[in-house]
């Protein structure tokens, strides 16, 4: 069965919302979820995935520090032949998925359009966010 792995980390709990939306937007089109907090995810995760969607909240114009640890991880790494999102919420600035498209892109991950939403997601945000999750769904059943 085709999977997506979604890891994301979270302040005020903006990003973990998207992340849950994503995932109801895969599985709706029957694509198996892992669904973790950064801080209990593991790099080994992803190389068994078909798409993976990484999230962190922008943090003083950056990706939370713990998503970027995570992220330092895959340095080579080989994740060529996966679709990715990178996906949060924001208050000013977009640069914690502009970098986590980079460092995804960096390890041949083919990327989907970011997803960014300021501040708290609500109703008509999360619809956005579930579409996103069966886009991915979408591309990796094109891919098999």
């Amino acid at each position: 069965m085709s999977k997506l792995v979604i890891i994301y980390g979270t302040g005020s709990h903006n990003t973990e919302r998207m992340a849950v939306a994503i995932e109801e937007g895969a599985r709706a089109e029957g694509i198996e979820t892992v669904l973790k907090n950064v801080n209990d995810a593991n790099v080994d995760e992803l190389r068994d995935a078909d798409a993976v969607a990484i999230g962190s909240p922008n943090y003083n114009h950056a990706m939370m520090p713990t998503v970027k640890k995570f992220l330092n991880g895959l340095a080579g790494i080989n994740l060529s032949g996966k679709v990715g999102l990178a996906f949060g919420s924001y208050g000013w600035s977009l640069e914690a998925t502009q970098e986590i498209n980079r460092i995804l892109t960096s390890c041949g991950v083919e990327m989907v359009e970011d997803l960014n939403i300021k501040r708290m997601p609500g109703d008509e945000e999360l619809e956005l966010c579930r579409r996103a999750g069966s886009l991915l769904a979408c591309r990796i059943k094109m891919m098999k």
